[in-house]
């Protein structure tokens, strides 16, 4: 290893150099003039001793002749490494004196490198030790010296006029390429070949947070928003040293911790010797467009999915409308069925099995109907407690014996407004939810709270307003659900269970009902512990609705006369037996117009018209109306398996019309009927 004495006024000149030859193992010591430099010459006696010319109290010229003079460094090869200004006298000179090499500045380093170990090698090559150089006379010398250093000063001044014009116009120029950076809308920074952050505008500053002397050093990873990605560092790298420019997009994060966009551009930025020495980015804060970029791609996403579920819901309406005239079929000849079959019969068990089968398959066709928003609701006031409490043993049932069921029931829940039948069917979708959930044996508790929201709270709570509300919890201990299913789980028809197990409708039927209600339902927790549903219904100020009395069979009897009108011709056989088993004298017509007929050829009046809403040519309401525009006293009772007309109010039937929903049973038609014929006369 060669120690090599560098001798120069300018610290960069000497720091680059320094670096230079202690990168290829050399050992270096500096001087920043020729008395400094003679003095660790001769204390440490260097292999080589590199100097410039022109520094203060002695010159390059100078220090050389001192060195050649003093046998303990006249062997040490003395190179000048000197400014363009320097002439070819000067280099003359140089040689006369004993220099070995006289280079012009700048040189690339590994030139440079080069170039001192060929020197150092020739030395090494050289025999035994130099001779006294052959100097010319003392005078002789002295008066070339002076020359030469004399030619050299005039010519760096007329240099240095010349670079100080020069230096004006470019600071002139370099003032305004600062200015400009430093004001950029863009983020401006320049880091070194290895990423680590030199410079920041204020942009920079005022984007991130960070200031200048907070990031310098650092490297952009530390914006990172996923601080443990590296990986685009790596890309960025490889491909800024290669010479090339990369652009991209980020996600970064503020000191503050926000995080935000940038679309940065990274490209080369080149010295003198033509390498890559720095890194300079140039990036757009972006984060506003991008936002507004998402939001409208989330607002088609969710268009496309509303017009979607629209039209799976217009074909869901369709099929329950027709499926439930079917079950209207079944149902009724199950219970007439019943009703001619003896205790004892072994038959009951399998027309009851058939009954249950049609009572399950009503219930998918609420659900569909409910999704499709296009059954009939009757709200009410109901007292929840006393709802729950009616449906404990069949939700035990549907739980079944190896599910044990908890039950905690505030006394003092405050009353709801919603269709009894749909809070029914609400607790047992979640319920069947909940066992589905279990493997072999397990609990689920059931319970009823007051709660109230303040101010704010309902954000947690789908955005709910403040006031009073009813909850209603069910929990469960099974598997819980799996987070990639979690936003899917209010999705019609999605279900997480195997095929021909679930219709996908029940927790979708359960959000229809909670919202038709004004309230929330929501997953309040899961996990390995079970899941828990938190259903939260407004309290209603009114007075809880009495239940529905038991009725005698004799009490749903009569004899009044009642027009059938219905243009499925199984369901108006079935209606038709029906009423005449209960005493009604009933005309039938399978179309309106039929049935006009039939009241122009009756020979008595009609007491009620019992018609189906949607037909071929008339609807329902307009044979209403014909006929009351002949008899004002005459009673009407719609039928309907799917009235969208009641639902988004087209105005096929009145408001305060009597209605009932397909499928019904015998008993329920006939109370319903009775009802309607012991009221006032209502429909207009």
């Amino acid at each position: 290893m060669s120690h090599v004495l560098i001798v120069d006024d300018d610290v960069e000149s000497r720091q680059g150099l320094r670096e230079a030859l202690t990168d290829t193992g050399h050992q270096v010591s500096e001087a920043g003039n020729g008395v400094d430099a003679l003095a660790y010459a001769r204390h440490l006696r260097p292999d080589l001793v590199v100097s410039d010319i022109l520094m203060p109290q002695m010159d390059g010229f100078a220090l050389c002749r001192a060195c050649k003079a003093d046998p303990a460094l006249q062997d040490a090869p003395f190179v000048f490494y000197a400014a363009t200004w320097a002439s070819g006298p000067d280099e003359a000179l140089a040689r006369r004196l004993g220099a070995t090499r006289f280079l012009i500045k700048p040189m690339a380093d590994a030139a440079l490198v080069g170039v001192l170990r060929d020197v150092l090698d020739e030395r090494e090559r050289a025999d035994g030790p130099r001779g006294e150089p052959d100097l010319p006379r003392e005078v002789e010398s002295w008066r070339l010296y002076n020359e030469a250093l004399i030619r050299t000063i005039e010519t760096r001044l007329l240099d240095l006029q010349g670079e100080l014009r020069q230096t004006r116009e470019v600071g002139s120029a370099a003032s305004a390429i600062i200015a400009a950076v430093a004001q950029s809308p863009l983020l401006v920074s320049l880091s070194d070949t290895h990423g680590r952050i030199g410079y920041v505008n204020a942009r920079f500053e005022q984007v991130t947070g960070y200031t200048l002397d907070e990031i310098r050093g650092q490297t952009h990873a530390r914006l990172r928003a996923s601080h443990g990605d590296a990986g685009p560092d790596f890309e960025i790298r490889a491909t800024v040293l290669a010479g090339a420019e990369w652009k991209g997009e980020f996600e970064q994060r503020k000191k503050s911790g926000e995080r935000y966009w940038e679309r940065a551009s990274i490209s080369p930025v080149r010295n003198a010797d033509g390498e890559i020495a720095h890194f300079l980015r140039l990036a757009e804060d972006i984060t506003a467009p991008r936002q507004a970029q998402e939001a409208r791609d989330m607002l088609q996403a969710r268009l496309l999915e509303t017009e979607r579920l629209e039209s799976v819901g217009r074909l869901a309406g369709g099929v329950a409308h027709d499926f439930n005239n079917l079950l209207t079929v079944v149902i009724g000849h199950a219970h007439l069925l019943l009703q001619d079959l003896a205790p004892t019969d072994p038959m009951r068990a399998d027309v009851t099995a058939m009954l249950d089968a049609a009572t399950r398959g009503s219930t998918i066709t609420t659900q569909l109907l409910t999704f499709a928003r296009k059954d009939v609701v009757h709200p009410v006031v109901i007292d929840p407690a006393d709802a729950l409490g009616a449906l404990g043993q069949m939700i035990q049932r549907v739980l079944g014996p190896d599910i044990r069921l908890g039950m905690s029931l505030a006394p003092d829940a405050w009353p709801v407004r919603i269709d009894p039948a749909r809070f029914d069917q609400m607790l047992l979708n979640l319920v069947a939810n909940a066992r589905d959930a279990i493997a072999g044996h397990g609990v689920v508790d059931v319970s009823l709270t007051n709660m109230t929201l303040s101010r704010g709270a309902g954000a947690a709570h789908g955005g709910l307003p403040a006031g009073s509300y009813v909850a209603v919890r069910v929990a469960d201990s099974g598997r819980g659900i799996e987070p990639a299913a979690l936003p899917r789980i209010y999705e019609p028809f999605f279900t997480t269970k195997p095929r021909g197990e679930g219709t996908g409708l029940g927790l979708s039927s359960v959000v229809g009902t909670v919202e038709q209600a004004g309230g929330h339902v929501q997953v309040e927790r899961t996990g390995p512990q079970g899941t828990a549903f938190l259903v939260l219904l407004p309290r209603s100020n009114g007075r809880p609705s009495p239940g529905p009395r038991d009725s005698a069979a004799e009490a749903l009897h009569g004899t009044e006369r009642i027009l059938l009108v219905e243009d499925e011709p199984a369901v108006l056989d079935l209606l038709r037996r029906t009423l005449e088993a209960y005493g009604y004298t009933v005309v039938q017509a399978g179309t309106p117009e039929r049935a006009l007929a039939a009241v122009d050829e009756a020979i008595a009046p009609i007491d009620l018209l019992l018609t189906d809403v949607i037909m071929p040519g008339m609807n329902g309401r307009d044979l209403a109306e014909r006929l009351r525009a002949r008899d004002p006293r005459l009673r009407v009772l719609f039928m309907s398996g799917y009235t969208s007309e009641v639902a988004s109010g087209r105005g096929l039937l009145p408001a305060d019309a009597a209605l009932i929903i397909k499928p019904f049973s015998p008993t329920a038609l006939a109370a319903r009927v009775r009802a309607v014929l012991d009221a006032q006369a209502t429909v207009s």
